[in-house]
């Protein structure tokens, strides 16, 4: 018998190695993902586009994130996150606003139970409108501290507007307050030096949020921290969609670049976000904070907002921002006015939306008529029909780009965050976002947002026809690629 002939050629030999790997890598796609959409779509690439596929479905398509996390927390023995299924122990909404109607008791025990994280009482907010005025107020607020500044951000640029507050994290320092700063992998490098390397010359104690090496840690970069969280002293904090960077601040000449909003908090519900700071600080390898210095008890103060922190990363077992938001537009009765600088919502988001329209609810969506990602506008107004034939107002803001991600339901519940309506946020992003419910706090958000929604254009399905044909061809390309944006 000629062995020879029984040598397979080279070519064959990688084909077949292929073809194995592509049949277990659908097995993976069978076994983890949760939505057909998704696992179709991971199916094509892998098959359509062997090589590149199985590299892109490695890179982008698992997510080890949660077992890392495990792993994190395993280490210095403490428990795994699991499922909010319980109710968290604390006030029940019925007990602070005893004539609030049975939907928002409703709610309540969902969100608490999906966030798992306690109602908060007694919690004062401010809201700050465009960086000038909320950086300030971080700065005015880090020079106040006496022990701790805990502060994680997403983009964190060694600008006009990060310098001075890297200043004052530096005067904390000198004074002997305990800083320690996350920035995120990805948002550290924007700008040509990264802010990491600036603070550790300063001798600030920092961080950075899962970043990407030549290694098999390479496979989870794209998954990073996008919360903006600044914690003093664990009594006072701040938090919303700002990064730090100078496209903040209103240039007195030019105006705006962004438009954003931002908010003080002080109260219970402080050390909520700090314990969601400990978590990530941790998740970064580094030493486990002392929960009496860096997370003390705060007693609340009657007749103030009820606040619920919701912390949520791909980490957890549930997407949990959107399953509160469904349940807050399922909940609403009047109206329902949204924010947010990229809206790619998934299926489930969507349908709530036409379903709070089609039962009678004034349904608003505000977007910035221009994005800062051009490809973000073209898939978003790719996707919207669907929501004004059911009745939906989608409108969209002249320049400057407006960043702003806020959610009011009769003007009773508000959501702030940093969370944007899109798979990105929803799903592979780490984001901190805080639900208040207050009728003072809603109306005067209300009251806020007004003004640019009556500045704003409304679409139509006739403006969606008179696009250009290429722009609509595109978009629609691109919407098939949505839960990946």
């Amino acid at each position: 018998m000629d062995l020879e002939a029984l040598v397979w050629p080279d070519g064959v030999v990688i084909a077949f190695s292929v073809l194995i790997i592509q049949v277990l890598t659908t097995v993976h796609i069978l076994y983890t993902k949760d939505e057909v959409r998704s696992a179709i779509a991971w199916g094509a690439i892998v098959w359509l586009a062997p090589v590149f596929g199985l590299l892109f479905y490695m890179l982008f398509g698992i997510s080890r994130i949660q077992r890392r996390a495990v792993a994190a927390r395993q280490r210095r023995g403490l428990k795994p996150r699991e499922g909010g299924m319980a109710d968290p122990d604390g006030p029940r909404l019925a007990d602070v606003q005893q004539s609030t109607p049975q939907r928002w008791r409703a709610h309540d025990r969902l969100a608490g139970r999906v966030a798992a994280t306690p109602l908060t009482v007694g919690n004062s907010i401010t809201p700050f409108d465009g960086g000038r005025a909320a950086y300030e107020a971080m700065v005015a607020a880090i020079d106040k501290a006496e022990k701790t500044v805990a502060l994680t951000t997403y983009i964190f640029q060694a600008d006009q507007a990060g310098r001075k507050i890297m200043s004052a994290l530096v005067r904390a320092k000198e004074r002997g307050v305990d800083v320690k700063v996350l920035v995120d992998a990805v948002g550290n490098m924007y700008g040509l030096r990264p802010v990491s390397n600036i603070l550790r010359r300063r001798d600030i104690d920092v961080a950075t949020f899962n970043p990407a090496r030549l290694s098999w840690r390479l496979a989870f970069f794209n998954l990073r921290t996008h919360r903006k969280l600044l914690i003093i002293d664990g009594k006072t904090a701040f938090a919303g969609g700002m990064n730090i960077r100078k496209h903040h601040l209103e240039d007195p000449e030019k105006g705006q670049r962004v438009r954003d909003l931002h908010f003080g908090l002080s109260g219970p519900v402080v050390r909520q976000m700090a314990e969601a700071f400990a978590d990530d600080w941790l998740f970064s390898n580094q030493p486990e904070l002392d929960p009496e210095i860096w997370m003390p008890e705060i007693s609340s103060q009657p007749g103030k907002i009820a606040v619920r922190s919701i912390p949520d990363g791909p980490d957890e077992p549930l997407q949990k921002t959107a399953m509160i938001m469904e349940s807050a537009l399922a909940s609403a009765r009047k109206r329902v006015q949204i924010l947010t600088p990229y809206f790619l919502p998934e299926q489930a988001l969507l349908s709530a939306l036409k379903q709070a329209a089609l039962r009678g609810v004034q349904v608003d969506i505000l977007l910035p008529e221009k994005s800062n990602l051009p490809l973000f506008s073209l898939t978003a107004m790719a996707g919207i029909r669907q929501l004004i034939e059911a009745g939906c107002r989608v409108l969209v803001s002249s320049p400057p780009f407006d960043h702003s991600k806020l959610m009011i339901v009769d003007e009773t519940w508000t959501l702030f965050g940093s969370s944007n309506w899109d798979a990105r946020s929803l799903k592979l992003n780490f984001e901190f976002n805080v639900e208040c419910y207050d009728e003072g706090f809603g109306h005067q958000m209300a009251q806020w947002v007004a003004p640019r929604f009556k500045a704003a254009k409304q679409v139509t399905l006739d403006s969606l026809k008179k696009r250009p044909r290429h722009h609509r061809i595109a978009g629609r390309l691109m919407w098939l690629l949505s839960p990946y944006l």
